[in-house]
């Protein structure tokens, strides 16, 4: 009986968990990044959005520069080859912000291509 009770118990609380988890969720949004503002981005996750005017394959980490008003180096650690860019494309960049020898560069999380 109550062992009945206490997976009754933990299963309610689990779905009520999942609810409010798909509820946050919902709500979370990222920033797009703004290059005007030197150094308050660092750490923040942001999006931008931009044309390739460069790209540098160096094994398993591919830099790519993304012109949107000035250029920002977007840094992708990979491991598999199915990236496809071309100078020209226009992609949306979700990463983090970090600062590089003074400069401020994206390490992204994800990179897609928009037509």
């Amino acid at each position: 009986m109550k062992e009945n009770t206490l997976l009754k118990i933990a299963l309610v609380c689990s779905l009520i968990g999942l609810i409010a988890l798909y509820f946050i969720s919902t709500k979370i949004e990222v920033k797009d990044y703004k290059p005007n503002l030197v150094n308050e981005n660092i750490g923040d996750d942001v999006r931008l959005i931009g044309s390739v005017t460069k790209i540098s394959d160096k094994g398993s980490v591919v830099f790519v520069e993304v012109s949107q008003q000035s250029p920002v180096t977007v840094v992708l650690f990979t491991n598999d080859d199915n990236l496809k860019l071309s100078n020209g494309d226009n992609v949306e960049v979700i990463g983090e912000v970090q600062e590089y020898n003074g400069k401020n560069e994206i390490i992204a999380q994800k990179i897609r291509v928009i037509r």
